[in-house]
């Protein structure tokens, strides 16, 4: 019987170590770098990143590296062509026929042939490629940080709720023993209670929302595993300011940030599709050069025996399409196209101007916000105080107690409102900046 109790026990205790492993906890930090590694679309985005990487050399390699072909036929005459000269007939040509070239071609890069534009245009496309994944690692980042100051919020709240249902229950505790004593009315007896029965709820409904948000941070983070997250890390009001003046901030935005270069590398992308389109009104050079090897012979001859000559040639090339009737409009479209990311760009900036100023306002509201509420806080601390030490000596009524409790419960959660604000403002702000 006892070695069973010891089994058990040891079974509930490892159980229990189980249950306390599958909690996983994340510094912020962590948690974005988790999140890097999750995102599919990153994960995408890199991919499309090597794709890129490798057209760039595919480009250098087709431009500038002359291209080789071989090329082997071999021809059967099962009737010969007759020429009929006087009367007589001859016949022209060999039973069998077999050629063999060696050909190397080399697009010369002048006038029609824009191979360094296109070079140029897969390097743009790598650079898109590359400022893409920067922009995505900035949202993710952002994102992360936003649904951490959530939970941070949240668990803060919780705490204020159960700090001021310790504060009720403390005060039920006193209102009941003087009750007892018929120092207090049964009406005050139960307004204490009442007053306890209201703030349970308030404590169930933010762990319920506690829970939710972690499970909002987790899929944030991107994990598919069943495992439970906690995090670590206060909720507190980072006063770092930035360095920058506002003005200047909002000019950094407006003329840096990603999605400007993004569009700035699609303009010159633009641009260089302007030159190819004025490359094709123009003739195409080429060098060539070809290495033959041949053999005609008929039938009466073993096919090992046959005899082969060779021949070499080189030379210049020109090939002129004149497609008057499309490179115009062709061209056309690629200048529009120009036109309108300038467009963009300008409706960006604006745009980006406007975020910027306005998520500068909301920092700094919540900074003048949570100055006046760290004095509210403090002033509704000591009101409580001096509240709860007057009703235990019979100056106040438990309404007054009641009161001052609310205000303190109030002033705490406005506090925590403001910095939550602040922060939430300013991770924005810091992925505008891409700062991660």
């Amino acid at each position: 019987m006892r070695n069973k109790i010891i089994t058990v026990l040891l079974i509930i205790f490892i159980t229990g170590i189980s249950n306390a492993q599958e909690v996983k906890v994340y510094a912020l930090r962590d948690a974005i770098i988790e999140a890097f590694k999750n995102n599919s679309e990153l994960v995408n985005a890199r991919h499309d990143l090597m794709k890129s990487q490798y057209k760039v050399t595919e480009s250098y390699n087709e431009g500038l590296i002359p291209t080789l072909s071989l090329s082997s036929t071999y021809t059967r005459a099962f009737k010969k062509q007759v020429f009929d000269i006087f009367g007589q007939k001859f016949e022209i040509g060999t039973d069998n026929s077999i050629t063999t070239a060696l050909q190397l071609t080399q697009a010369i890069p002048f006038l029609g042939n824009p191979i360094f534009s296109g070079i140029r245009i897969a390097e743009y496309y790598r650079k898109l490629s590359e400022e893409n994944i920067l922009a995505i690692e900035t949202k993710i980042a952002t994102d992360v940080k936003k649904s951490f100051l959530n939970v941070l919020l949240l668990k803060d709240i919780v705490e204020v709720n159960k700090k001021a249902l310790n504060n009720t229950v403390e005060n039920l505790s006193i209102v009941e023993i003087r009750y007892r004593n018929g120092t207090v009315t049964e009406f005050d007896y139960l307004r204490a209670k009442v007053k306890v029965a209201t703030i349970k709820p308030n404590l169930t409904q933010a762990e319920n929302n506690l829970t939710l948000s972690k499970k909002s941070l987790k899929n944030t983070i991107g994990l598919k595993t069943d495992e439970e997250i906690d995090i670590v890390g206060s909720l507190i009001y980072d006063s770092t300011e930035f360095l920058k003046t506002q003005d200047e901030i909002i000019e950094e935005i407006a003329s840096n940030n990603v999605n400007i270069r993004l569009l700035n590398i699609s303009k010159d992308i633009n641009s260089e599709l302007i030159e190819v389109d004025d490359a094709n009104f123009l003739p195409k050079l080429y060098l060539f050069g070809q290495y033959a090897l041949t053999a005609n012979e008929n039938d009466g001859r073993s096919i090992t025996r046959y005899r082969y000559y060779n021949a070499i040639n080189a030379g210049i090339g020109l090939n002129w399409t004149f497609n008057l009737f499309t490179n115009p409009y062709k061209k056309q479209q690629s200048v529009l196209d120009l036109k309108k990311t300038d467009e963009q760009i300008y409706d960006l900036k604006e745009k980006l101007k406007i975020q910027a100023s306005s998520i500068l306002l909301r920092m700094e509201d919540a900074k003048n916000r949570i100055i006046a509420q760290n004095e509210t806080v403090k002033l509704a601390e000591r009101g409580y105080e001096l509240a709860v030490t007057s009703f235990k000596s019979g100056v106040l009524n438990q309404i007054d107690v009641l009161d001052a409790e609310l205000m303190l419960t109030q002033s705490r959660l406005a506090l925590l409102q403001a910095i939550f604000d602040y922060q939430t403002a300013k991770s924005e702000l810091e992925g505008l900046l891409e700062i991660k």
